[in-house]
């Protein structure tokens, strides 16, 4: 009994030994966590933190990004860089401090060389090229199909949409399948912003069976019928997180992510629901980091990170406890 009360004592202390040096400390409420980086806040506010030394060398090519509402380090890192989880690069590439908190309209430096695409950049041309082909299209779509372009400038696209179908060449032709479906897509807005969510269903399950459609617009049509059933069930996940049943919400919002991914973030049932579930999860996680349990506060951060791969303090968490559980190994 005595060897096992010191082996356990032994065990405690190594396990302290380690978070000591690894400089973390044990809090249970978020507001007393120490946390580098959070979302961004929604007015420009001053930072408040003590500038580091800066590095020696300059990074010579780097690009500049405006933070946006809503953005956080890691989403940055996802959407520039390609990971989240690289978000320790810009962390050190801006000479930030682990207390630090990004905030709307604040310069970030990004690695230019590293750059999945171009941040801030001016699409006014772009634009006014899509415009332009937008209007010589329908220029011509109104000379070959008067008839058709009449009822979709009027939003009449059901009635659009059995014309397309009464045609006897429509099988065959690209450009009226392409009409076909982006009426569909038109028609399923109306129908819930109606709330006829049954109606925009029944839409489309029929014309996903049709044997003439083209398959990658079945596939496109299979995608809109998707978010649509997810949107459905999210009703049922804001209920539960609602009524603190978070498990029965985790599950349908970790479907839908899967499913959808991150058209979501738009979806203020799903980004609502999420950030309740999110929260609990956190609390938890932190009461286990705090009890020295990382294999349980670990999980807990990497269900976070499976349906919100850039959220920052999970991120964060769960290097910590990483390194920590090396050191432990090494000990």
């Amino acid at each position: 009994m005595k060897a096992t009360q010191s082996i356990s004592k032994t065990t405690l202390t190594a396990v302290s030994a380690a978070l000591i040096l690894s400089g973390c400390s044990f809090k249970e409420e978020r507001d007393d966590v120490i946390v580098p980086i959070v979302d961004a806040s929604p007015a420009k506010v001053q930072s408040q933190h003590k500038p580091v030394k800066k590095q020696k060398k300059e990074v010579p090519s780097t690009h500049t990004y405006t933070v946006q509402s809503g953005d956080t380090l890691g989403l940055i890192a996802q959407k520039f860089l390609g990971a989240s989880s690289r978000y320790t690069e810009l962390v050190e590439l801006n000479q930030l401090n682990v207390n630090d908190a990004i905030y709307v309209g604040q310069k970030l430096k990004l690695p230019q060389e590293e750059l999945r695409q171009l941040p801030n950049e001016k699409k006014e041309l772009a634009q006014q090229d899509a415009s332009q082909t937008d209007d010589s299209s329908a220029s011509a779509d109104h000379e070959q199909y008067p008839d058709l372009a009449r009822l979709i400038k009027n939003e009449q696209y059901n009635q659009a949409i059995q014309w397309i179908l009464n045609q006897e060449d429509w099988a065959g032709n690209a450009a009226l399948q392409q009409k076909l479906v982006d009426s569909a897509q038109q028609q399923v807005t109306i129908y819930k912003r109606q709330q006829k969510v049954d109606e925009a269903k029944t839409l489309l399950t029929g014309l996903i069976a049709e044997d003439s459609l083209n398959a990658s617009y079945k596939n496109t049509l299979q995608k809109e019928l998707t978010v649509l059933t997810a949107e459905q069930e999210l009703v049922n996940a804001k209920r539960y997180a609602d009524n603190q049943e978070f498990d029965k919400a985790y599950i349908i919002l970790l479907r839908a992510w899967q499913q959808i991914g991150q058209p979501l973030e738009d979806n203020i049932l799903f980004t609502g629901s999420r950030n309740t579930v999110s929260e609990h999860y956190h609390q938890k996680a932190l009461r286990h980091y705090r009890n020295q349990e990382l294999e349980e506060a670990l999980g807990y951060w990497k269900k976070i990170l499976a349906f919100n791969p850039n959220d920052d303090l999970a991120l964060v968490y769960r290097d910590r406890v990483k390194a920590l559980q090396n050191k432990l190994d090494n000990l």
